[in-house]
């Protein structure tokens, strides 16, 4: 339990970080354009940079999760998924003849036997 707050502490400031690394970036061009008196140019270019600073962070954050998602698969096993998945129940129910078949009922080739204009190459 204590781990999963730890998680909602460490992933919650993905959010401020976003706005933070945008207004600072915003807030250093603003300050250079007053200093050198190129307004509006160095406002945007800031803003872009901290724009990237905020993709970064994001980014960051993501691989951050999927290694943690990963370490706990491997320590507790891939669990059961809590959605019913009806394309793959679909396909376990059909008989094997039938899973040549495509939704569009057309027939699929497995072995790749056929060129695309359906002529069989065996």
């Amino acid at each position: 339990m204590k781990q999963d707050w730890k998680a909602v502490g460490s992933y919650g400031t993905v959010g401020l970080e976003v706005v933070l690394c945008i207004l600072v970036g915003l807030f250093i061009g603003r300050w250079l354009d007053g200093k050198l008196g190129t307004d509006p140019y160095l406002s945007v270019l800031w803003f872009f940079f901290g724009l990237g600073a905020a993709g970064k962070a994001v980014f960051r954050a993501w691989k951050e999760m999927q290694a943690v998602a990963e370490r706990e698969e491997r320590e507790q096993g891939n669990p059961a998924p809590r959605f019913d998945d009806r394309k793959a129940l679909q396909d376990e129910r059909a008989p094997d003849g039938d899973r040549r078949t495509g939704s569009s009922g057309e027939v699929r080739d497995p072995g790749g036997l056929q060129d695309a204009k359906g002529n069989d190459e065996r």
